[in-house]
């Protein structure tokens, strides 16, 4: 009989990671759907499933360089996949608005020596 070693064992957190990513994906792609916010479209939807499938995996790969356990890793997979493209629109959001108000403060103190 074979011993369970280790890395058996950080192999089946990895497999339940991945079906974690998978399934938090589709469920978090599908709650505005699912609430009423939005009318159901088959591309949107897919796009959004995508988009949060590889920011779990992003998150994922990135946390198993570190040296936290790999049940972490696999709850905060699964919470970045399920919040996968509302986080990435959050972040879009802050990086476009400070840009935006680097240009308009910029813009301002331009407008200001003209007058």
């Amino acid at each position: 009989m074979k011993q369970t070693t280790w890395e058996d064992f950080m192999t089946a957190i990895a497999m339940i990671t991945v079906i974690l990513i998978i399934v938090c994906s589709i469920s978090g792609a599908a709650m505005p759907y699912v609430k009423g916010e939005k009318m159901f479209k088959f591309i949107r939807y897919l796009v959004e499933v995508i988009t949060s499938a590889a920011a779990g995996f992003i998150v994922f790969l990135l946390l198993r360089v570190t040296d936290i356990p790999g049940e972490w890793i696999a709850a905060f997979s699964g919470i970045a996949a399920y919040f996968g493209t509302r986080i990435m629109n959050v972040l879009y959001g802050l990086l476009t608005g400070r840009l935006k108000v680097m240009f308009h403060s910029g813009n301002r103190k331009d407008d200001s020596y003209g007058n």
